[in-house]
């Protein structure tokens, strides 16, 4: 009995491990760009990609086109796929960063959170929403390969339902680290 309670922890240590040595850099799977859309892609390029979309501007003024639809999102199960596509175009007129908006549940939400830390391995910052007793928002960053960055985010109601998910790749990863706290993994840390 007890080698087989000992060789059913050696077996989850050495899953969880291979599992974290498995993950993969954010830089190496979209160094290239994101959803099927290089970085070096110019607003003309990006609605070529994805017409019957709209262009409108984001909080901080810069050009966004926004897409409805449905793809999957890092092998995820068919009822996470996506449900619209953003595009920001940088200072520089070419694509500065992608987000897929999901399906606003908690299922969706740690989908891609569960997915996004296997894939890429534990998130190393966060931000949050500091200004209410309980956080209406947070988002997770992948930021170990600035300037590629990966963020998955929540908004969340009263009950603390989500709103709003989503995932975000970026190859202008200042866009998204202002205010954002480093995090430890680390015991003692």
């Amino acid at each position: 009995m007890r080698r087989k309670v000992s060789a059913a922890l050696l077996f989850g240590i050495s899953m969880s491990v291979a599992t974290v040595a498995g993950a993969g850099s954010v830089a190496n799977q979209f160094r290239s760009g994101a959803f099927g859309v290089p970085w070096n892609a110019t607003k003309a390029r990006v609605e070529a990609k994805y017409p019957g979309g709209q262009w409108d501007k984001t909080a901080a003024n810069r050009d966004q086109y926004c897409v409805a639809s449905k793809q999957t999102l890092l092998k995820l199960p068919a009822e996470h796929k996506t449900q619209r596509l953003c595009f920001v175009i940088g200072a520089d007129g070419t694509l500065a960063n992608a987000t897929a908006h999901m399906n606003p549940t908690l299922q969706s939400l740690l989908a891609v959170v569960n997915r996004s830390r296997t894939t890429f391995g534990d998130f190393d910052a966060v931000t949050r929403d500091e200004n209410s007793i309980q956080s209406r928002s947070t988002s997770m960053l992948w930021t170990k390969d600035a300037p590629y960055l990966v963020k998955v985010s929540s908004s969340n109601d009263a009950d603390g339902s989500p709103e709003v998910v989503t995932f975000t790749v970026s190859d202008e990863a200042a866009l998204h680290t202002g205010g954002a706290a480093q995090v430890s993994h680390q015991p003692g840390n």
